[in-house]
């Protein structure tokens, strides 16, 4: 006997709701209680095995890696940029020094270029290396200064000047010996060097 068209609809549509059942109980009873703990338990161990093959070669690189950072510190004990100083006191006194090297390097009669006054300065932005700075006064001739500035900017260790500010004095003055008066330039600048160690900000 054939089966009615309703009566084969009603088995479809229980045949349907029996599959929706099943997938709801495996859902709220199966999935989420033992396939999705395991699920995510599979995928922290793939990272966890991801993360110890990166250790692994890095643990293998470890023999290259100590050895340029040897060649690093190597560099840097060699490194003739910096001052050579312990610390910034003494540091205020090798470029109180420097300056009176490039000026007795560059300039003949000391009439002509001299220092008037210098201060340590310990102001200024943190940097990368500790900078040391002295606040110089001169009073000196455009052409021996420039000279001065060469000699100081292009030697070892790197030095830096800052803040100039060049002043043309009212009066002059009279060297041992001369007629007339001649004009210096009232000159003030910063002079600066770096420290091997490191600044506050490192």
């Amino acid at each position: 006997m054939r089966l009615l068209p309703e009566a084969r609809n009603s088995r479809f549509l229980a045949l349907v709701l029996l599959a929706i059942v099943l997938l709801v109980v495996y859902v709220a009873g199966v999935h989420w209680w033992f396939v999705a703990p395991e699920l995510d338990m599979a995928d922290q161990m793939s990272d966890l095995r991801e993360q110890q093959q990166r250790f692994r070669q890095t643990v293998a690189q470890k023999p290259e890696i100590e050895k340029r950072l040897a060649e690093v510190r190597a560099f840097e004990q060699g490194n003739q940029a910096f001052l050579t100083d312990a610390d910034s006191n003494s540091a205020f006194s090798d470029l109180t020094q420097r300056l009176k090297q490039a000026i007795s390097a560059r300039v003949k009669d000391e009439n002509r270029c001299q220092i008037v006054s210098n201060s340590n300065f310990k102001g200024g932005e943190e940097e990368l290396y500790q900078r040391v700075t002295i606040q110089v006064r001169m009073r000196c001739d455009l052409e021996p200064f420039a000279g001065i500035l060469y000699e100081i900017e292009n030697g070892n260790p790197y030095l830096f000047v800052d803040q100039l500010m060049i002043y043309r004095q009212q009066g002059g003055y009279i060297p041992p010996g001369g007629k007339a008066p001649q004009i210096a330039l009232d000159i003030r600048f910063n002079l600066s060097g770096y420290l091997r160690k490191p600044g506050k900000s490192a």
